[in-house]
Parts: C-alpha cells; sequence; structure tokens
C-alpha cells in the first residue's frame, strides 16, 4: 500500500526485496536495515512501464503477505525481525519522508490534459438543454425573449449595464464569466472589466490526474493585470465520479496544481467544487450507480480539505436539476449547510424575474444563468454568472482581502 504525502509526488513505502524489480527504474532513495529495505520513489502517476498489479489512481499497490505491516500508511516487510530493526526502519522512513515531502512538489507532468471532444467534460448547455430547460413550471406565464429581464443572448457590455425590464441601468448587479480548455486562448483578458466581466473563473482540474491545459494561462494572466483593468479570479475543480478517486485525494491534486502555479492569493475568490452530471462518451452521468451516501461523503470530503488546505471556505457549483432519487435526493441539502452555492439554471422561463431555481434552504452567492453569452470584441461564448449585491457585499461574501 502506498501512501501520499501532502503536494509531493513522491509516494513511500517499506517494502521487502522481494518486490524490488518490479520498481525497477523508480527508486529515488534506498536504504537497507539488516533485511528490511526502505525505499524512497518518486514516480508520475502516468507511468506506463509498471507492472499493472502495483498501479492504481492516487498511488501504487503493493502485495500484502502475512508478514507486512502498516503503520500511517508506511509498509515494513519483517521477514522474522525483531520489532526494534523493524522500528529504526519506520523512523527512518518518518525523518526522510519529512523532508522529501516539504521538499517535493508534483510535476506538471503527472497530470494529463483533458480531451476537446466532450468526452470527459461536456459542454454545460448540452447536458441543461436536456436536463435544466424543459424542467421548467408548465403553469408559468409564456413571454416574448425580447422582454426577459435576462435575454436567452446576452451580451456583455450592453445587458451587463442596462436592466431590459425597468429600463434603467442595473444597480447591485456584478457579472462573470468562467473559462476552460473549451474557451478560445485569443480571449483578452485586459479587455474584460471595460466589457462589465467584474469576475473569472478557470477550471483547474478534474479527478485526480486531469488538468486543463489552459489554466496555468488563464490564472496568470488574471493575475499579470495592471490594477486598472483588474478583475476578480477564482479556480474550480470538477468533482470525478469515480470511485478510486477519493473526494480527499481531489482535493489535494486540486490545490497542488493550483500552487504549482502560484497558489491562491487572499484577493482570489473561493475555490469551488463541481458537482454535476459527469458525463463520458457512453454515459450520460456517471454519479448514477452510486448511493446517495457515497456522493454526499465525497463531496463533503473534497470541500473540508480544501477548506483545511487553504484556510477558504470552498462553494459548491451545482444544478437543481441534477439532484434526485437517482443521485442525491434534495432532502440532503442541508447536509451541506455553511457551503455557499452556486446554482447553475439556464431555464428562460425563470430570466424573466431572474429567480433561478435554487437548492431548498441553501445559500445562493452566484447564478449562472447561461453558457453562451457574447462579449464584444472576443471569439466564441462564454458561460455567464450574476451576483446580486453592490461591490461592498461581493467582497464581504466572498472574503476577498
Amino acid at each position: 500500500m502506498a501512501y501520499r504525502f501532502g503536494a509531493a509526488e513522491t509516494v513511500f513505502w517499506i517494502e521487502n526485496a522481494s518486490s524490488r524489480a518490479s520498481q525497477e527504474g523508480c527508486v529515488r532513495y534506498f536504504f537497507t536495515i539488516d533485511q528490511v529495505e526502505l525505499y524512497f520513489l518518486k514516480v508520475s502517476w502516468q507511468k506506463k512501464d509498471l507492472d499493472e498489479s502495483f498501479r492504481r489512481w492516487g498511488g501504487f499497490r503493493v502485495p500484502r503477505g502475512n508478514s507486512d505491516y502498516i503503520v500511517e500508511g508506511i509498509m515494513i516487510a519483517r521477514k522474522q525481525l525483531s520489532p526494534v530493526f523493524a522500528l529504526c526502519a519506520l523512523l527512518v522512513g518518518i525523518v526522510s519522508v519529512t523532508a522529501l515531502a516539504v521538499a517535493g512538489e508534483r510535476a506538471e507532468s503527472s497530470w494529463i490534459d483533458l480531451p476537446d471532444d466532450g468526452s470527459e467534460d461536456a459542454a454545460r448547455g448540452e447536458l441543461f438543454a436536456k436536463y435544466e430547460i424543459p424542467a421548467f413550471d408548465a403553469n408559468a406565464p409564456d413571454v416574448k425573449n425580447e422582454t426577459l429581464a435576462i435575454p436567452p443572448q446576452f451580451k456583455f457590455p450592453d445587458d451587463a449595464r442596462d436592466d431590459k425590464i425597468e429600463k434603467h441601468p442595473r444597480e447591485n448587479s456584478i457579472f462573470g464569466i468562467d473559462i476552460s480548455h473549451y474557451t478560445d486562448p485569443k480571449l483578452n483578458l485586459s479587455a474584460l472589466k471595460a466589457k462589465r466581466v467584474e469576475f473569472v473563473y478557470i477550471k483547474a482540474t478534474q479527478g485526480i490526474s486531469s488538468k486543463d491545459k489552459l489554466f496555468h494561462k488563464f490564472w496568470s494572466g488574471v493575475a499579470e493585470l495592471p490594477a486598472a483593468v483588474t478583475i476578480s479570479r477564482g479556480a474550480y475543480h470538477f468533482l470525478s465520479s469515480a470511485r478510486e478517486a477519493s473526494g480527499t485525494a481531489q482535493a489535494d491534486a486540486f490545490v497542488d496544481y493550483v500552487q504549482l502555479h502560484g497558489g491562491f492569493r487572499p484577493s482570489d475568490l473561493p475555490p469551488v467544487v463541481d458537482l454535476e452530471w459527469d458525463v463520458s462518451k457512453d454515459k450520460p452521468d456517471r454519479w448514477v450507480g452510486h448511493s446517495a451516501d457515497e456522493i454526499v461523503q465525497k463531496t463533503l470530503d473534497c470541500l473540508k480539505q480544501i477548506e483545511a488546505r487553504t484556510g477558504r471556505r470552498p462553494m459548491l457549483y451545482t444544478a437543481k436539476s441534477w439532484w434526485s432519487s437517482r443521485t442525491v435526493p434534495l432532502s440532503r441539502v442541508n447536509e451541506f449547510e455553511g457551503y455557499p452555492i452556486w446554482i447553475a439554471d439556464y431555464n428562460p422561463k425563470r430570466k424573466f424575474s431572474e429567480t433561478p431555481a435554487v437548492l431548498p434552504g441553501s445559500i445562493t452567492a452566484i447564478w449562472q444563468f447561461t453558457d453562451s453569452a457574447v462579449i464584444s470584441e472576443q471569439p466564441k461564448s462564454y458561460d455567464s454568472s450574476i451576483f446580486y449585491g453592490s461591490r461592498e457585499d461581493f467582497v464581504k461574501t466572498f472574503g476577498i482581502k
């Protein structure tokens, strides 16, 4: 069994000599105490030349025999040694592990790019067109598109500046976008503020081994904006349903990756965990088949670990229509009490009064109302959200320093 320490890429265990050949080429540090061999391995999660029986997501599995002992994730193979020798090996391991964990850092090469074909993270518009928009209230009055408070084709800066219903400049409305590897890399970040885009969320990771290839470009790009055109930035993690990817491990992968690219600043928006349809080419939602208990626990583990490592209370991105008897019933929303919700609702009928379908008993901080907002003089379209309140409210709500 392997155990991963903090942000380090290094995996550590104490193992017997019989398995050394299976790890050939991976040994970084090696010590022998009598018949106890202590291995310090630095390995890539995507390394292909390892024996498959030793691989698992997030680390490596070592065969356990009757004489193997697990002590805080470090394996000791005794081979009939006295406890004194085993303890010596463990102490050496702890000292060396501590030094390496402090100095070590997971490398960029240990992540893989999310594909652009939609096989791992389909566009939300496609999902919502199927699951969210048809779920409108059949008794709601019909309205023409041009009378919607938030029009179907939202355009920055005009629609962010003017209320289409009241025919006056908007007040207490702060708009933002979220971007990812699907975004055109030619997006001009320095022009966003003038277009009434005041914040941006950037996808960082998914699961424990996938990263967004444009995260570094956008994350550092926003950080380097001159004060006159600066906007708030935030990073989000897409929660994977994979059983082998625990919530804690996913949180660590997310924080590790952000730290690899400069980390979180006090001026940043809170981290976000994205809980929604986990699609693949052959499955519309890979959460289906998992118990509600499992989903809730994984999500809470991820949220809590992110908070523990960053000191910031994360936000949960989700859509009300995702919650069901097939995933998590709405009756369990209260288990996420205290976590602000970034609600996604593209339903055009609910844009009439600007009242999204929210989770019962939750605190809605942001409403994502479209995936097709247009920014003048900028390529493609964008997911867009609104925060209701003043700039002072915005800063206070999200703990921005």
